[in-house]
């Protein structure tokens, strides 16, 4: 019998990583104890997954205990299937851990209600080995990283309705990183690519890309996880079509006349990466349920994603806002990673920018003292073949460093031609035409001519 004390305070205020971690690379590497030994009682019955009820009670942590009786393990086409209609397993007598969201009480399924909804096998314990014993360390740190996360992501796929621990698949997906990007194009902690993403409501354009935002991507994954189910009717389906696409799900079914994942997994109709994917997650998330019970101790969890957030009319410098609020601009950008620049978009009448939490009057104070000279007034200007820096710097009337200074994130002593970059320009003529304002930290020093 092993312990666990779970605490995760997730506060979500109205007012409110190239590091890409492939799934083909997680199973490659990652690894887990063996649970021979320490695993459920299991039976091959059909459960059926229910939406958790709205909890109401404000606790932040409550101590988790699990009990392991050996039992053997099954085979593939045996393991029980997600039912056609979502519906909690029937609560027993077992504790569950909480993770406080908003003022919705979170539900984590004990470890044997997990598997009983999504299945245990051979598969599953060959990621429980691997994940467990060759990159262990490396697990631990993404365990330490979902900490961040979990809390919110939980209580938003709740008030959708949907099993929070899907909130644990950004461990296979991206290892909860807001930077990951795939060579598929894929980015962001829940691996969107940019059509899915655009389905789903997620904004990429030049000054934004959505799919970084862990609040904005976590609800999109929701709807999209909670389609798929309605759609297949069966979590490891909607598992695997989210990692395969739902066409090529739907094609194996027809093909093989067979609606359960555990049995179709084996054929040539599904990628290999899909057949590792759904026991990949499967034996993630139970060490997530419960990392003591597979070795894994002292896990340093990151602080809960917490935050104010301020509506903001005039684009602004994210140092200027690091200054507002008294912090480092670095503070500032992890909160908004879905930012492409140093700035926040000036394409729309006004943003909903993230600050650190209990700064929003600091930020406010400061904000009413800026003024006029405080503003810097750029241009988007798109670069053509042939352009360099100097080129178009003699050619817009301004200077060299003053476009380097305000484009921090180009390698700009090689522009391509399609990049698009801000060019300084002379405060009169922004008064009039199509130049944008922006509200500069003080530091930045820029001569537009």
């Amino acid at each position: 019998m092993k312990y666990l004390k779970f605490t995760l305070l997730a506060i979500f205020l109205s007012g409110t990583a190239a590091h890409a971690m492939e799934h083909s690379a997680l199973n490659a590497g990652l690894s887990l104890k063996p649970l021979q030994q320490a695993i459920p009682a299991l039976t091959g019955l059909s459960y059926k997954l229910n939406k958790p009820p709205p909890y109401k009670l404000n606790i932040t942590s409550i101590t988790a205990k699990h009990d392991f009786t050996s039992a053997p393990l099954l085979k593939e086409e045996d393991s029980p299937a997600s039912s056609a209609s979502p519906s909690l397993t029937p609560p027993d007598n077992n504790p569950y851990s909480f993770v406080l969201f908003k003022s919705i009480e979170i539900k984590m399924p004990t470890i044997e209600a997990f598997y009983r909804n999504f299945g245990f096998n051979k598969a599953v314990s060959s990621s429980l080995n691997l994940y467990s014993e060759k990159r262990k360390s490396s697990f631990k740190e993404l365990l330490g990283r979902a900490g961040k996360y979990v809390g919110m992501m939980s209580g938003i796929f709740t008030e959708k309705g949907l099993p929070p621990e899907l909130t644990y698949l950004p461990l296979i997906e991206s290892g909860f990183r807001t930077d990951a990007y795939s060579p598929k194009k894929a980015s962001g902690p829940w691996q969107f690519i940019p059509g899915t993403a655009k389905r789903y409501g997620l904004k990429i354009d030049w000054w934004v890309d959505e799919r970084r935002d862990p609040v904005k991507s976590t609800a999109a994954a929701a709807r999209y996880l909670s389609e798929l189910y309605e759609r297949f009717g069966d979590w490891n389906l909607a598992l695997a079509a989210y990692n395969a696409g739902e066409g090529r799900i739907d094609n194996a079914l027809k093909k093989l006349n067979n609606s359960n994942y555990w049995r179709i997994r084996n054929t040539g109709y599904i990628a290999k990466e899909t057949k590792n994917y759904v026991p990949s997650y499967i034996a993630a998330t139970a060490i997530a349920i419960d990392p003591e019970s597979f070795g894994f101790y002292d896990i340093n969890y990151e602080e809960p994603f917490k935050y104010d957030t301020v509506e903001i009319d005039t684009p602004m410098d994210l140092a200027a806002i690091a200054e507002f609020t008294g912090v480092k601009t670095s503070a500032i950008k992890e909160l908004n990673p879905e930012l492409n620049h140093w700035y926040t978009p000036t394409n729309v009448s006004s943003y909903a920018v993230r600050i650190p939490y209990g700064t929003k009057e600091m930020f406010l104070a400061n904000l009413s003292g800026a003024g006029e000279d405080d503003l810097l007034y750029v241009e988007l200007y798109k670069v053509k073949k042939g352009d360099t820096i100097a080129k178009i710097a003699k050619q817009l009337k301004t200077h060299t460093q003053a476009i380097l200074n305000l484009n921090p994130l180009k390698k700009l002593a090689s522009v391509k031609a399609g990049e698009t970059i801000l060019i300084p320009r002379d405060r009169e003529k922004g008064i009039s035409g199509n130049l944008k304002p922006i509200l500069k930290s003080r530091d930045l020093s820029i001569v537009a001519n």
